[in-house]
């Protein structure tokens, strides 16, 4: 007999597989994990974000809703991925996909937009930042088709596309910008999805996953819960 059990994003029925004395629920080519927003690890995802995120009681939404509150430079910063949780330290090279789930729930412009940003660690010598040594960010390309719906839920991705199991559009990050040397065999710092520092006041994102695949050995769709 298969055990299924209800995935947290589509509702869709999934196969629940037995792992070590434990049941374990596949979606796609990740494993079903999530964090809380109360939680230390919760805390520690969303570590600078300013305001906070909530969840979202008012529509009983999945996931974690941002509002920017303040004419200011406040913005979300989620980190999916940090080489200090890491026994093995994977590098530029190793990423195969970067992808998060959400919606923009009003789109003001670009700058609405949420992105995904990879960090490499400093070296000490031609960092192009104080706490790191190159980044690489991956954003929507608004030039070509890619039509924003305020609430409608996306799974946005840079490289392969990944297998999410839900029904939603899928938007490709295609838009790369570098800073530093940005070599392949640099070992990755953080993994992380950001909203725009210069975003209006009023915008509001919201995130349901984050995840990430590194050399096809680690593959991870945090639901933020």
């Amino acid at each position: 007999m298969v055990l299924h059990a209800l995935d947290p994003v589509s509702q869709d029925a999934i196969p629940v597989q037995e792992h070590r004395g434990a049941l374990k629920v596949e979606v796609g080519d990740t494993t079903n994990d999530k964090v809380s927003v109360t939680s230390t690890f919760g805390i520690a995802v969303y570590a600078d974000t300013l305001p906070t995120p909530t969840l979202d009681i008012a529509d009983s939404r999945n996931g974690w809703l941002y509002t920017k509150i303040a004419a200011n430079t406040d913005k979300f910063n989620y980190y999916s991925y940090g080489a200090a949780s890491s026994s093995h330290q994977y590098t530029l090279g190793d990423i195969v996909t970067l992808n998060f789930v959400g919606s923009v729930d009003n789109f003001l412009g670009g700058t609405s937009l949420p992105f995904i940003i990879v960090y490499s660690k400093p070296t000490g010598v031609g960092d192009a930042g104080v706490f790191y040594h190159s980044k690489r960010t991956f954003g929507c390309n608004m030039v070509v088709p890619n039509n924003i719906v305020g609430g409608e839920p996306c799974n946005w991705f840079h490289g392969r596309k990944p297998n999410l199991k839900n029904h939603n559009r899928f938007i490709e990050l295609t838009t790369t910008t570098v800073e530093g040397d940005n070599l392949d065999t640099e070992e990755i710092l953080f993994i992380s999805v950001h909203s725009d520092s210069s975003s209006g006041v009023g915008t509001q994102i919201l995130l349901t996953s984050i995840g990430y695949n590194l050399k096809d050995e680690i593959k991870r769709n945090i639901m933020l819960v």
